[in-house]
């Protein structure tokens, strides 16, 4: 097993990939979930699995940006900016391993959420080679360092890439994850930054009944937004 890096409480595992959900069908999408810091990757092979979507091959890596002690919004620490980019360059490396014709995407719970999110913004900002059709953030939050707007903007490139983004996100408000406190303000942000759909709910708490109507919603969303059923995804 490779050594892990560790900067000020971040942590970020640098293991080989190799837990897998395989489709079921022919593949037409790629999508790496991340666990959250409490978890593992077991946790998100049984979460996508009951999912129960054939055609898409869920990469399930065993890396997760662990630290939470950083101030939400612009006062993220540059040290924890790093892991978070580090994580997001994991991510990265995994999906252009995966075939070229299929879609890709990402998702995560919590502190995996927070990497898909930035894994997403990086990619609009063209650090990377790639840009996902889909990208989930469950009770996760933006890593907002300085305007994600004028960033977009100022990038050649950016908005077209940001545009073709789709994003369902969710989150619970006593767990103060978010840099922001009302909904209308999370959406006006990515509005403005350019982004594409998203789907954003929240909710006062997460309960196990919560999670299983934002279970349902996501497999519909994925349905709709993704090639992998036998009728073309709405838009």
């Amino acid at each position: 097993m490779a050594a892990s890096s560790s900067r000020n409480g971040a942590n970020v595992l640098d293991l080989k990939c190799d837990h897998f959900v395989e489709p079921q069908g022919d593949q037409r999408a790629s999508i790496v979930w991340l666990h959250d810091k409490d978890g593992n990757f077991s946790d998100s092979v049984q979460y996508v699995k009951s999912l129960k979507l054939k055609n898409v091959n869920w990469i399930c890596p065993p890396i997760v940006y662990t630290n939470t002690s950083y101030d939400f919004g612009s006062n993220i620490k540059e040290n924890d900016r790093e892991a978070l980019d580090s994580a997001a360059k994991y991510v990265a490396d995994i999906l252009l391993r995966e075939p070229l014709n299929v879609v890709k995407g990402v998702g995560g719970f919590g502190m995996g959420a927070v990497v898909a999110l930035q894994f997403a913004t990086n990619c609009a900002l063209g650090h990377y080679p790639i840009n996902p059709r889909v990208v989930v953030g469950i009770n996760g939050w933006l890593s907002i360092v300085g305007s994600i707007t004028s960033s977009i903007e100022y990038t050649v490139g950016a908005v077209a890439r940001a545009a073709s983004q789709r994003i369902f996100f969710t989150c619970g408000t006593e767990d103060r994850l978010l840099p922001y406190t009302r909904e209308e303000e999370v959406l006006e942000s990515l509005g403005e930054a350019g982004y594409g759909q998203v789907n954003l709910s929240i909710y006062s708490w997460l309960s196990n009944e919560h999670h299983l109507h934002i279970r349902d919603m996501l497999k519909l969303w994925l349905e709709l937004k993704l090639p992998i059923t036998q009728t073309p995804p709405l838009r």
